[in-house]
């Protein structure tokens, strides 16, 4: 069935908002995807996701095995609500399932000289891991690995703070993927009405009152008034 969400709640928005909507979906990335396994810092997942909304993929999965997904809002800043984000309580099971869809696991850690994020192969799709703090990666994440990343280093310290390392592999890998005219790197055409529906509907006040309502053929601004303010600006 078509999503008709974007199309019922669309004039709840206004013209710079839909704008904006359009401008960033046209750049949205569906050829890298982030996954952080087991974060117990609830700001460094937070950062991570901040990162991923920042350089433009439109998914990231969280891997909950001893640590419970929870948002830092200050510092997420609302990007949770324009990405699809998987949860999975398993790494064997959430890493598997990528590789189903054609992704490579490409794990980062500082202690296996395999590839760079300048080197990493982008012929295929690429899910970077981000292992927890202290430990990293675990033994599970590492037994389904395609690749290991290291960022390279030239100071005492071992490895960066977790969030750092996934802004500064991200940043290298989308730009990459971007500047390769043989990827279709891009979100296909057929996902745009459903990302939109999500994100009106995470943005229009009462919105599933509104399109409970405009499926009903209620008329929902009879005298004309003005129409709902989007929840952020």
């Amino acid at each position: 069935m078509q999503d008709d969400r974007y199309s019922l709640l669309s004039s709840f928005l206004t013209e710079a908002r839909r704008s904006r909507f359009e401008t960033v979906l046209d750049e949205r990335m569906c050829w890298v995807t982030a996954v952080t396994e087991d974060l117990y810092d609830p700001h460094n997942i937070s950062a991570v996701l901040r990162s991923c909304d920042g350089f433009g993929l439109q998914s990231a999965h969280i891997i909950e095995v001893n640590n419970p997904y929870r948002v830092s809002p200050g510092v997420a800043k609302g990007a949770a609500k324009w990405l699809d984000i998987e949860r999975h309580q398993d790494t064997t099971q959430a890493l598997r399932d990528l590789k189903s869809r054609g992704f490579a696991i490409c794990c980062t850690t500082p202690h296996t000289n395999d590839t760079t994020p300048e080197d990493l192969p982008i012929d295929r799709p690429v899910a970077l891991v981000f292992g927890s703090e202290g430990p990293g990666i675990t033994e599970a994440a590492r037994a389904e690995a395609d690749y290991f990343v290291r960022i390279p280093m030239f100071g005492f310290t071992e490895s960066y703070n977790i969030s750092v390392a996934a802004a500064l592999t991200l940043q290298t890998v989308t730009r990459r993927v971007r500047s390769a005219t043989q990827i279709p790197w891009r979100v296909p055409k057929r996902e745009h009405p459903r990302i939109l529906g999500d994100w009106a509907e995470r943005t229009v006040k009462d919105a599933d009152g509104l399109l409970h309502r405009l499926r009903n053929g209620a008329d929902d601004n009879p005298h004309g008034c003005p129409k709902s303010e989007p929840k952020t600006p």
